[in-house]
């Protein structure tokens, strides 16, 4: 038998096995304002007084808000959602949002040329984020031309306290691009209401890996205020010798900065106000070594949010949620002839600001009714380029300059209003059922809806059933795109559509539970890029035909001893185009396995697996060592603590050095891309209470 099949056999042998959730998410969790993580991390008795309450008890503490706006625990809110907090960052060894991701079943993540990792849920591809939507403390990110958002090193994890992730059609609460699902992000609380609620504490960190990596942290927490400052400087990490995207060796230098200033405070109860600003410098196109001239190509980014949250009254009486926002995105892409000479620079500068309010009430004792509304305005600012030199032609004369957008000062005003109902028929079954209203400058103005119910005949078992819509609007690249050396005129693009079906089924034991979905999806209008008829550019255009993907994706944990504790995720899936067979670039398989030892009181070793099957490209296949082949990953990681305000964690990524290529994200004849390879790291953290 061979090791793939071997793989597949013992993935799904192990989920057989009766699994427990012993998460230190359902362990640190609160229904209220939940203490600080840095409270909860400082206490290894609290840790084993949460080792001896019933799993029940466990469970009932683990909340989830994102899917339905209102507290709610993990295995009765409405749709397929997973939850991650501080502790799980660390008992899972990840150091990025995107490493994150790669835990939950049913997410690909393929890595593409331009730095950064595109995050494909339930056979939903694109090569930017934009069939996802990231929410980080209620704001939207996502970059106006694009339509992406991304989630490496510039999202620090150390100012992050949780994470939750909806797989699945969510636009009847969050709208347009909450295509495949929502990643919602939570900024770490205040210091909390207990024993420690007038200690301000600074948190800080040092970071050291191979690749010349080196990241520094500072976290300042306290009742009121908070503060978080980052800077790290690196090399990306490939190898120099790593494949360009036209299939030879780069002469692209790695080197790359990301910084980060995060400030919250709380001037009076229930007004929270914060700012945020990112910097990252990294590598782009990495340019073939056989280039006739050395060519460094970077893109630099500056980003700037600010925003206000205010929150007040509780449900009985009527509550009211509103948050307002201001995005400043500010980027360049800056190829560089030599070492300084500009051969061509564009600018991607756009801002976005808006507001939604939300209103929540407790009616008829049985209902849960939550009413809103929600304004964006979105434009692009500066899409410019200056063309000053061209590897086949060399110099310009006179420097050529244009616009990326065929529409100057570009502006769309959407509105929304939305509508939901949490209505628990009894103590066994309780449904939700929501409607969404959008209408858009651009494009055709969109309803959708959602239904589900969450069914619990016994304390153990969990049945869950959700169909849903969604709809996602067309970027500004794929409808204002500027087509070069052509006459031709593209019509503008339709909004594409899914429907979805979804059957969930969960069971816990006293030391185990296992989680099951099946779905079903209908995606129509696909967008994609086609050559103009005379050849001489791409627009992009909508798919007359139907995919349909269905696929099975699964959860399982189990305490199996006191000391260790093992997870695995397996996700399947199919899919079909109506018409042209099968989808491209897809695995049908993807697994992870991890094992935690904790062999001491405050230390742990971890192991994790990471599968992914082949996927088939359609490159050109003359480079025969870009085969996107089916891989197995292992990490190893360590974590615990020295002394009491010490802690560590050291790992190694991607132990055996694999050499993965993922499929062309560009979804042409381009090379695949060489994935990241080997990676070392150690980091040490120190806490100090005043």
């Amino acid at each position: 038998m061979c090791s793939k099949s071997l793989l597949k056999y013992y993935s799904l042998l192990f989920l057989l096995i009766p699994t427990y959730s012993f998460s230190a998410a359902e362990q640190e969790s609160s229904t209220e304002r939940e203490p600080s993580t840095l409270d909860q991390e400082s206490s290894t008795d609290q840790e084993q007084n949460y080792t001896e309450m019933s799993l029940q008890q466990l469970m009932s503490l683990e909340i989830f808000t994102a899917a339905s706006l209102l507290p709610t625990e993990l295995k009765k809110a409405p749709g397929t959602v997973y939850s991650f907090n501080r502790q799980d960052f660390k008992r899972l060894g990840v150091r990025r949002l995107n490493e994150l991701l790669g835990f939950v079943p049913g997410f690909q993540l393929n890595q593409y040329r331009k730095r950064h990792r595109s995050v494909w849920a339930r056979g939903m591809i694109d090569r930017y984020n934009n069939k996802m939507k990231l929410i980080v403390d209620g704001v939207p990110i996502e970059h106006v031309y694009y339509g992406h958002f991304s989630a490496g090193e510039n999202l620090a994890l150390e100012k992050i306290g949780k994470v939750e992730v909806i797989i699945g059609p969510a636009s009847s609460l969050y709208g347009a691009n909450a295509f495949a699902g929502v990643i919602s992000v939570t900024t770490r609380e205040f210091i909390g209401q207990g024993s420690n609620a007038d200690e301000a504490v600074v948190e800080t960190g040092i970071e050291l890996g191979n690749h010349s990596r080196a990241k520094g942290t500072v976290f300042y927490n306290s009742e009121k205020i908070q503060g978080f400052l980052s800077y790290l400087d690196q090399d990306a990490p490939f190898d120099e010798d790593r494949e360009s995207f036209i299939g030879t060796s780069v002469s692209q230098p790695l080197d790359e900065q990301y910084k980060n200033l995060y400030l919250k405070a709380e001037p009076i109860k229930g007004l929270q106000l914060s700012f945020d600003y990112q910097y990252s410098e990294t590598p782009f196109v990495f340019f073939p070594e056989n280039a006739p001239h050395k060519t460094r190509d970077n893109t630099e980014e500056r980003f700037y949010n600010l925003s206000a949250r205010y929150e007040a009254g509780n449900l009985e009486q009527g509550k009211i949620e509103t948050i307002a926002y201001y995005v400043d995105d500010q980027a360049k892409e800056i190829y560089k002839h030599g070492q300084d000479e500009v051969a061509y620079k564009e600018n991607r500068d756009s801002r976005y600001y808006g507001i939604k309010a939300t209103w929540l009430k407790t009616l008829f004792v049985k209902h849960t009714m939550a009413f809103g509304g929600q304004w964006q305005h979105d434009e692009a600012k500066d899409m410019d380029y200056v063309k000053n030199w061209n590897h086949n032609t060399g110099y310009y004369n006179p420097p050529v300059a244009g616009s990326l957008l065929s529409g100057e000062n570009v502006e769309n005003d959407d509105y929304a209003i939305f509508f939901q109902d949490v209505w628990e028929i009894n103590t066994e079954l309780t449904a939700t059922l929501g409607a969404r209203y959008d209408v858009f400058d651009q494009f055709d103005n969109d309803s959708n809806y959602r239904i589900a119910l969450v069914y619990t005949p016994t304390v153990q078992q969990t049945i869950k059933m959700l169909w849903g819509t969604a709809v996602r609007k067309p970027t500004y690249r794929e409808y204002l795109k500027v087509l070069e050396n052509t006459s031709f005129v593209a019509d503008t693009p339709k909004t594409e559509k899914m429907e979805t079906f979804e059957l969930g089924y969960g069971y816990q034991w006293e030391n185990a539970n296992i989680n099951v979905t099946a779905f079903y999806n209908e995606f129509d209008d696909y967008l994609h890029e086609i050559p103009t008829p005379d050849g001489n550019d791409e627009y992009f255009v909508n798919s007359n035909s139907t995919w349909r993907i269905h696929g099975v994706e699964v959860l399982s944990e189990y305490q199996l001893i006191s000391d260790v504790h093992l997870r695995a995720t397996v996700g399947w899936l199919t899919a079909r185009e109506s018409g042209n067979g099968d989808i491209p670039y897809l695995a049908e398989w993807t697994a992870s396995l991890l094992s935690d030892y904790r062999w001491h009181s405050s230390h742990h070793l971890v192991f994790s697996l990471m599968y992914n099957d082949d996927r088939r490209d359609t490159n050109d296949q003359s480079f025969s060592q870009d085969e996107a082949d089916a891989f197995t990953t292992l990490n190893v990681h360590a974590y615990g603590k020295i002394f009491e305000n010490i802690s560590y964690q050291v790992g190694v990524k991607n132990l055996t050095d694999e050499k993965v290529f993922d499929t062309a994200a560009d979804f042409d004849d381009r090379y695949n891309t060489q994935r990241t390879e080997r990676e070392l790291w150690g980091k040490i953290t120190y806490t100090y209470r005043f």
